[in-house]
């Protein structure tokens, strides 16, 4: 059962504990199955997906994704251990492979700096020794002693210092040149992101900020309505399987476009309404969808249509956060055409 925990922690780390959780390698939640040519082998910039069996040296499994979905990342873009896009570079699908990665290309060396302490009476009921929490920054920490005057933490990940060794097979893959990117705002990006990954044709999504004044901006900065950003949802698509367009009409009937710097009790610029376009073909359909979707309102469209600029990727904690269970612990289901009704907050 996931328990939400509330904490203050020093040296500016985390703001909350949230989700006692095992970590897993990095775990896209959009669900399908893709082909291509046989001879195709993937490469840094691929949309990949990878079945994998993960061992000790002793032989001990510590995670595998047999049983469930496999797992789905872009190769090179950080979502996964350094060593695991090398195991999966050079596969075609249907190959396998197996891999020993050392320390560095997985989770690094234990660092002593990494273990923090913080005062008893600032923790949450229930911290509990042995416990493994996650933090608002999307850190993992385990929880290594609790007594009367504080708590520590480790805040190294589990296998730090461990060599880890792969067995992989591709299961399926979307090159990179076939990929495209989309960028829409549409008030608070939690549910945003959510009606994004239930779409056939949408390999993943990620939640963040753009078209402000500043470069990388942090969650306070841009809630604090003084560097111009909006929170956004981008998304990569296969275009073979849906069109810009189907991208606009989700867009329009997510939210109320007609409400300047407003989506429900969301007041502020980083809610507006924008489509950010990463080509000049983007602003040309995205301005014919504008004028084609006033009909469907009383009041005139405010959406902005801007090339995106000063885009950055929002904390951790927000990715998938809907998906992962929201405020409230209780995931929202992200498979593909899933109607079920979006909880704005989990």
């Amino acid at each position: 059962t996931n328990t939400v925990l509330m904490l203050s922690l020093n040296r500016g780390l985390a703001r909350s504990l949230c989700n006692v959780v095992r970590p897993r390698l990095p775990q896209a939640v959009c669900r399908q199955t893709f082909s291509t040519r046989a001879s195709a082998t993937a490469k840094s910039g691929d949309f990949v997906q990878v079945h994998y069996t993960g061992t000790l040296d002793d032989g001990s499994v510590f995670d595998s994704s047999r049983g469930r979905q496999p797992l789905e990342f872009v190769i090179g873009a950080g979502k996964v251990i350094k060593g695991f896009d090398t195991a999966v570079t050079g596969l075609a699908v249907g190959g396998t492979r197996k891999s020993r990665i050392p320390p560095a290309d997985a989770y690094g060396e234990r660092d002593p700096d990494m273990i923090l302490t913080f005062p008893a009476s600032q923790a949450p009921k229930g911290i509990q020794a042995g416990m493994q929490v996650q933090l608002s920054n999307g850190m993992v920490a385990s929880v290594t002693e609790v007594n009367d005057k504080e708590v520590t933490l480790d805040l190294n990940h589990e296998l730090a210092g461990k060599p880890l060794t792969f067995d992989v097979e591709l299961m399926g893959l979307t090159p990179a040149e076939r990929m495209q990117k989309a960028t829409f705002g549409a008030g608070c990006f939690w549910s945003v992101e959510l009606a994004y990954q239930r779409v056939p044709g949408v390999l993943m999504t990620e939640v963040g900020y753009c078209n402000g004044q500043t470069d990388n901006p942090t969650y306070e900065d841009v809630c604090g309505g003084n560097t111009g950003h909006a929170e956004v949802v981008q998304v990569i698509y296969d275009p073979e399987q849906v069109s810009y367009e189907k991208l606009l009409d989700v867009f329009w009937d997510k939210h109320d476009p007609t409400t300047l710097n407003r989506q429900g009790g969301d007041v502020g610029t980083q809610y507006r309404s924008g489509i950010y376009t990463h080509t000049p073909e983007q602003a040309t359909v995205a301005a014919a969808s504008k004028a084609k979707a006033q009909s469907k309102f009383k009041e005139p469209i405010v959406t902005e249509i801007a090339a995106i600029s000063k885009y950055a990727a929002a904390e951790g904690y927000h990715q998938q956060y809907l998906a992962r269970g929201g405020r409230f612990g209780k995931p929202q289901n992200p498979a593909k055409n899933c109607s079920d009704p979006i909880r704005c907050y989990g």
